[in-house]
């Protein structure tokens, strides 16, 4: 073992080098594609490198980044996207769903006409989302103080949560909170009530 580590011990450690290298020509570029959301938008991404940076903003163009940094522009189409990546597309998680469900005036527990159909979308997504995390936010119009609407905020996000709860899901993965009437769906003066600034808002993720 001791001979091993003369001069000749260089070898294996020059030769292991020469495999890395060897190894980083023949390794495929990082692939960057940009997909549209489910009503077709798209956005934007700006792909950096060590050396360069690229925008793209086309449904399925994409861009090769290779080990040097060169990057080299692509486009693909929906069809050729989903063929190649039709396994890692159905792998990934379902995009959060949020739903808006509207309180009487100065009620924490009582439902706007209306919000028993959300209240039915809301089950059947329950039903089908594995594992859900759920995001409660209460909210009220501009009608009280700031005391009273943060509180009751609170209690309209939790009358939500006892919901959830009875339709399964596990009280540690809701999270809940107030923002009394600090995000106005409809902008109004403050005092003036508004019914559809009483709600809460749930999101699914």
């Amino acid at each position: 073992m001791k001979s091993a580590l003369g001069s000749r011990g260089l070898a294996p450690a020059a030769a292991f080098v020469m495999l890395a290298l060897l190894c980083g020509c023949s390794t495929p570029p990082d692939r960057v594609i940009l997909l549209p959301d489910p009503e077709g938008k798209v956005g934007a991404v700006i792909v950096h490198s060590a050396t360069s940076e690229q925008t793209i903003d086309k449904a399925y163009a994409g861009v090769d980044v290779s080990q040097s940094g060169a990057i080299e522009t692509t486009m693909d189409s929906q069809t050729a996207v989903q063929a190649r990546y039709g396994e890692l597309l159905a792998a990934r998680p379902p995009r959060p769903v949020t739903f808006t469900i509207f309180f009487l005036f100065d009620s924490a527990t009582d439902l706007a006409p209306g919000s028993a159909d959300t209240v039915k979308k809301l089950k059947a997504v329950l039903a089908s989302w594995p594992a859900p995390e759920v995001v409660v936010v209460g909210h009220t119009d501009l009608a009280g103080s700031q005391e009273f609407d943060d509180r009751l905020s609170m209690q309209r996000a939790q009358t939500v949560a006892s919901f959830l709860i009875k339709q399964g899901v596990p009280a540690r993965q809701i999270e809940t909170a107030g923002r009394g009437k600090r995000e106005p769906l409809v902008p109004t003066a403050d005092g003036v009530p508004n019914r559809m600034n009483r709600r809460a808002v749930i999101t699914i993720q």
